[in-house]
Protein backbone atom coordinates (compact mmCIF):
# COMPACT_ATOMS: atom_id res chain seq x y z
CA UNK A 1 0.00 0.00 0.00
CA UNK A 2 1.50 3.47 -0.78
CA UNK A 3 0.14 6.14 0.44
CA UNK A 4 1.20 10.49 0.02
CA UNK A 5 -0.27 13.20 1.70
CA UNK A 6 -0.32 15.90 -1.25
CA UNK A 7 0.71 19.46 -0.86
CA UNK A 8 -1.43 22.28 -0.56
CA UNK A 9 0.63 24.92 -1.98
CA UNK A 10 2.73 25.75 -4.43
CA UNK A 11 5.25 26.90 -2.67
CA UNK A 12 8.57 26.05 -0.84
CA UNK A 13 6.96 25.34 2.60
CA UNK A 14 5.33 22.42 1.67
CA UNK A 15 4.34 21.14 4.84
CA UNK A 16 1.74 23.67 5.94
CA UNK A 17 -1.47 22.03 5.75
CA UNK A 18 -4.21 24.16 4.62
CA UNK A 19 -6.48 21.16 2.51
CA UNK A 20 -6.40 18.01 2.86
CA UNK A 21 -6.20 14.99 0.00
CA UNK A 22 -4.32 11.24 0.11
CA UNK A 23 -3.02 10.15 -2.85
CA UNK A 24 -3.63 6.42 -2.38
CA UNK A 25 -1.68 3.55 -4.93
CA UNK A 26 -1.54 5.89 -7.94
CA UNK A 27 -5.17 5.90 -8.62
CA UNK A 28 -7.48 6.49 -5.92
CA UNK A 29 -7.91 9.71 -3.39
CA UNK A 30 -9.01 10.48 -0.21
CA UNK A 31 -10.72 13.83 0.19
CA UNK A 32 -10.23 16.34 -2.47
CA UNK A 33 -9.00 19.69 -0.81
CA UNK A 34 -6.00 19.68 -3.15
CA UNK A 35 -6.88 17.27 -5.49
CA UNK A 36 -7.41 19.53 -8.24
CA UNK A 37 -3.96 21.01 -8.73
CA UNK A 38 -1.52 19.00 -6.65
CA UNK A 39 -0.84 16.17 -8.85
CA UNK A 40 0.92 16.04 -12.39
CA UNK A 41 -1.08 15.83 -15.35
CA UNK A 42 -0.27 12.32 -15.37
CA UNK A 43 -0.97 10.97 -12.09
CA UNK A 44 -4.33 13.02 -12.37
CA UNK A 45 -5.60 11.02 -15.35
CA UNK A 46 -4.98 7.75 -13.40
CA UNK A 47 -7.47 9.13 -10.62
CA UNK A 48 -11.04 8.42 -11.18
CA UNK A 49 -11.76 7.02 -7.55
CA UNK A 50 -12.36 9.45 -4.66
CA UNK A 51 -13.62 9.00 -1.10
CA UNK A 52 -14.67 11.43 0.65
CA UNK A 53 -14.88 11.84 4.44
CA UNK A 54 -17.13 14.43 5.42
CA UNK A 55 -18.11 17.99 3.31
CA UNK A 56 -16.05 20.75 4.85
CA UNK A 57 -14.45 22.99 2.16
CA UNK A 58 -10.87 21.87 3.02
CA UNK A 59 -11.36 18.22 2.61
CA UNK A 60 -13.85 19.35 -0.90
CA UNK A 61 -11.98 22.54 -2.29
CA UNK A 62 -11.09 21.53 -5.43
CA UNK A 63 -12.70 18.53 -6.54
CA UNK A 64 -14.84 20.75 -9.22
CA UNK A 65 -11.58 22.22 -10.84
CA UNK A 66 -10.57 18.21 -11.00
CA UNK A 67 -13.80 16.79 -12.95
CA UNK A 68 -13.36 20.21 -15.15
CA UNK A 69 -9.79 19.45 -15.66
CA UNK A 70 -10.43 15.66 -16.36
CA UNK A 71 -13.61 16.28 -18.33
CA UNK A 72 -12.05 15.85 -21.84
CA UNK A 73 -10.39 13.25 -21.74
CA UNK A 74 -13.08 10.57 -19.19
CA UNK A 75 -13.65 7.50 -21.12
CA UNK A 76 -15.21 6.34 -17.26
CA UNK A 77 -16.60 8.66 -14.80
CA UNK A 78 -15.46 10.39 -11.94
CA UNK A 79 -16.95 7.91 -9.05
CA UNK A 80 -16.94 9.95 -5.67
CA UNK A 81 -17.83 7.56 -2.52
CA UNK A 82 -19.31 9.02 0.46
CA UNK A 83 -22.22 8.96 3.01
CA UNK A 84 -25.04 10.28 1.64
CA UNK A 85 -25.19 13.37 3.90
CA UNK A 86 -22.16 14.45 2.05
CA UNK A 87 -23.66 13.88 -1.25
CA UNK A 88 -26.34 15.88 -0.67
CA UNK A 89 -24.50 18.63 0.63
CA UNK A 90 -22.35 18.50 -3.15
CA UNK A 91 -25.75 18.23 -4.64
CA UNK A 92 -27.26 21.51 -3.14
CA UNK A 93 -24.28 23.53 -2.82
CA UNK A 94 -21.22 22.88 -4.91
CA UNK A 95 -22.65 20.70 -8.32
CA UNK A 96 -26.15 22.79 -8.83
CA UNK A 97 -25.38 25.15 -11.74
CA UNK A 98 -24.73 27.93 -10.12
CA UNK A 99 -21.29 27.36 -8.03
CA UNK A 100 -20.71 24.78 -10.51
CA UNK A 101 -22.07 22.95 -13.64
CA UNK A 102 -23.90 19.92 -12.43
CA UNK A 103 -21.37 17.60 -14.18
CA UNK A 104 -24.22 14.35 -13.27
CA UNK A 105 -26.22 15.71 -16.15
CA UNK A 106 -23.39 16.21 -18.79
CA UNK A 107 -22.26 13.78 -20.83
CA UNK A 108 -18.57 12.47 -21.52
CA UNK A 109 -17.02 13.69 -24.72
CA UNK A 110 -16.67 10.30 -25.44
CA UNK A 111 -19.82 8.83 -24.60
CA UNK A 112 -21.46 6.15 -22.16
CA UNK A 113 -22.71 8.19 -19.87
CA UNK A 114 -22.35 11.63 -17.44
CA UNK A 115 -18.75 12.57 -16.41
CA UNK A 116 -19.45 12.49 -12.56
CA UNK A 117 -21.09 9.65 -10.48
CA UNK A 118 -21.85 10.04 -6.77
CA UNK A 119 -22.07 5.86 -5.10
CA UNK A 120 -23.43 6.09 -0.90
CA UNK A 121 -21.50 4.14 1.52
CA UNK A 122 -22.67 3.02 4.52
CA UNK A 123 -20.37 3.17 7.67
CA UNK A 124 -19.10 -0.72 8.60
CA UNK A 125 -19.77 -2.04 4.89
CA UNK A 126 -16.40 -2.95 2.76
CA UNK A 127 -15.77 -1.27 -0.28
CA UNK A 128 -14.00 -3.02 -2.69
CA UNK A 129 -11.80 -0.39 -4.35
CA UNK A 130 -8.95 -0.38 -6.91
CA UNK A 131 -7.44 -3.49 -4.90
CA UNK A 132 -8.28 -1.53 -2.37
CA UNK A 133 -10.90 -2.58 0.56
CA UNK A 134 -12.19 0.71 2.18
CA UNK A 135 -14.38 0.09 5.37
CA UNK A 136 -15.75 3.94 6.48
CA UNK A 137 -16.73 4.20 10.09
CA UNK A 138 -18.21 7.20 11.79
CA UNK A 139 -16.22 9.78 14.05
CA UNK A 140 -17.06 12.36 16.19
CA UNK A 141 -16.49 15.69 14.15
CA UNK A 142 -19.24 18.64 13.97
CA UNK A 143 -20.43 17.29 10.84
CA UNK A 144 -21.98 14.04 9.23
CA UNK A 145 -18.01 12.83 9.54
CA UNK A 146 -16.04 8.91 8.43
CA UNK A 147 -12.69 7.89 9.38
CA UNK A 148 -11.56 5.60 7.09
CA UNK A 149 -9.84 1.72 7.27
CA UNK A 150 -7.62 0.98 4.06
CA UNK A 151 -6.94 -3.11 3.93
CA UNK A 152 -4.39 -4.78 1.40
CA UNK A 153 -2.82 -7.76 1.45
CA UNK A 154 -0.81 -7.56 4.76
CA UNK A 155 -1.54 -3.99 5.39
CA UNK A 156 -4.00 -2.10 6.61
CA UNK A 157 -3.73 1.72 7.55
CA UNK A 158 -6.44 3.95 9.24
CA UNK A 159 -7.16 7.89 8.53
CA UNK A 160 -9.25 9.13 10.86
CA UNK A 161 -10.07 12.39 9.05
CA UNK A 162 -11.43 15.32 11.24
CA UNK A 163 -12.34 13.78 15.03
CA UNK A 164 -12.30 14.95 18.46
CA UNK A 165 -12.57 12.33 21.66
CA UNK A 166 -13.78 9.40 20.03
CA UNK A 167 -14.41 5.20 21.05
CA UNK A 168 -15.52 3.42 17.91
CA UNK A 169 -12.01 4.35 15.66
CA UNK A 170 -9.93 2.94 18.41
CA UNK A 171 -12.03 -0.05 19.11
CA UNK A 172 -11.59 -0.56 15.00
CA UNK A 173 -7.86 -0.27 15.43
CA UNK A 174 -7.79 -2.49 17.93
CA UNK A 175 -9.33 -5.34 16.30
CA UNK A 176 -7.55 -4.76 12.99
CA UNK A 177 -5.07 -7.12 11.70
CA UNK A 178 -1.82 -5.77 9.96
CA UNK A 179 -2.34 -2.26 11.47
CA UNK A 180 0.48 -0.42 10.47
CA UNK A 181 0.06 3.55 11.14
CA UNK A 182 -2.87 5.70 11.84
CA UNK A 183 -3.03 9.16 9.96
CA UNK A 184 -4.68 11.16 13.17
CA UNK A 185 -5.79 14.66 13.41
CA UNK A 186 -4.15 17.08 15.54
CA UNK A 187 -5.20 20.55 14.52
CA UNK A 188 -4.77 22.76 17.67
CA UNK A 189 -2.26 23.20 20.73
CA UNK A 190 -3.11 22.38 24.40
CA UNK A 191 -3.92 25.89 25.11
CA UNK A 192 -6.83 26.01 22.91
CA UNK A 193 -7.83 22.67 24.10
CA UNK A 194 -11.51 24.60 24.53
CA UNK A 195 -11.84 25.76 21.00
CA UNK A 196 -10.54 22.02 19.96
CA UNK A 197 -13.61 20.41 21.74
CA UNK A 198 -16.19 23.30 20.07
CA UNK A 199 -14.83 22.07 16.86
CA UNK A 200 -13.88 18.67 17.74
CA UNK A 201 -10.34 18.45 16.73
CA UNK A 202 -7.75 16.82 18.54
CA UNK A 203 -4.77 18.42 20.38
CA UNK A 204 -1.86 17.16 21.69
CA UNK A 205 -2.61 16.51 25.34
CA UNK A 206 -6.26 15.08 23.96
CA UNK A 207 -4.19 12.67 21.01
CA UNK A 208 -2.19 11.52 24.29
CA UNK A 209 -5.51 10.42 26.12
CA UNK A 210 -7.01 8.99 23.32
CA UNK A 211 -3.88 6.31 22.99
CA UNK A 212 -4.30 4.90 25.87
CA UNK A 213 -7.49 3.42 24.09
CA UNK A 214 -5.10 1.75 21.70
CA UNK A 215 -3.88 -1.57 22.34
CA UNK A 216 -0.61 -1.99 19.51
CA UNK A 217 1.95 0.09 18.85
CA UNK A 218 1.34 1.18 15.54
CA UNK A 219 3.06 4.42 13.82
CA UNK A 220 0.43 7.69 14.86
CA UNK A 221 1.04 10.19 11.74
CA UNK A 222 0.01 13.56 12.74
CA UNK A 223 -2.03 15.67 10.27
CA UNK A 224 -4.28 18.61 9.71
CA UNK A 225 -1.97 21.01 11.87
CA UNK A 226 -3.02 24.24 11.41
CA UNK A 227 -0.44 26.37 10.22
CA UNK A 228 -1.01 29.41 12.70
CA UNK A 229 -0.18 26.96 15.76
CA UNK A 230 2.06 24.66 13.84
CA UNK A 231 5.40 25.13 15.89
CA UNK A 232 3.22 25.27 19.36
CA UNK A 233 1.65 21.91 18.25
CA UNK A 234 4.94 20.11 17.30
CA UNK A 235 6.83 21.17 20.16
CA UNK A 236 3.68 19.90 22.22
CA UNK A 237 3.52 16.72 20.61
CA UNK A 238 7.96 16.37 20.99
CA UNK A 239 7.36 17.08 24.89
CA UNK A 240 4.95 13.83 24.56
CA UNK A 241 8.12 11.66 24.53
CA UNK A 242 5.75 9.09 22.48
CA UNK A 243 8.47 6.98 19.83
CA UNK A 244 5.40 6.35 17.64
CA UNK A 245 4.20 10.15 17.39
CA UNK A 246 5.35 11.46 14.21
CA UNK A 247 4.44 14.31 12.16
CA UNK A 248 3.48 12.97 8.53
CA UNK A 249 5.28 14.78 5.92
CA UNK A 250 3.39 16.21 2.80
CA UNK A 251 4.62 14.92 -0.19
CA UNK A 252 6.88 11.97 1.32
CA UNK A 253 5.68 8.35 -0.21
CA UNK A 254 4.69 5.67 2.51
CA UNK A 255 4.55 1.99 1.80
CA UNK A 256 3.75 -0.79 3.34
Amino acid sequence: MKIKLLPSRPDTDLQVQLLTTFFVNDCVALDAGSLGFALSDDERKQVRHIVLTHAHLDHIASLPIFVEEEFNRLISPVIVYAIPEVISALRQFVFNDQIWPNFEKIMRPNGGGPALEFQAIEPGVRVALAGLSITAFPVNHTVPTVGLLLEENEAAVIYTSDTCVTSQLWQIANRTQHLKAIFVDVSYPNQLETLAAMSKHLTPQSLASELQKLESEVEILCVHIKPYYRNEVLLQLKALQNPRICIAEIGRLYQW
